[in-house]
């Protein structure tokens, strides 16, 4: 399954994802997936581990391992803008 598949997946069925990003093992609630203005393909969701939490936009191409962790979260993480400004195209939301 690809990484976009699997993203929108955990989006669908609000679950946590777990992903390697820039060498760091993270664990976050996906929000969006889509294009942003680069022409990437794009990941905005709420960190839970790794680097500190918080809203973080991952670059799909740069992640290197990712799978669905089977820990939901009910609703948006606070300040979720489901009209998010920096992608030009949404694939798929919460």
């Amino acid at each position: 399954m690809a990484y976009a598949d699997i993203i929108r997946d955990a989006i669908d069925r609000r679950k946590v994802i777990e992903l390697s990003y820039k060498h760091v093992a993270r664990k976050v609630r996906p929000h969006i997936l889509g294009y942003v203005g680069t022409g990437e393909l794009a990941l905005s969701g709420w960190q839970i581990s790794g680097t500190g939490s918080g809203w973080r936009l991952f670059h799909v191409d740069d992640i290197t391992a990712l799978s669905e962790t089977g820990q939901g979260f009910r609703g948006a993480a606070r300040g979720y803008n489901r009209n998010d400004p920096a992608f030009s195209r949404i694939i798929d939301r919460i």
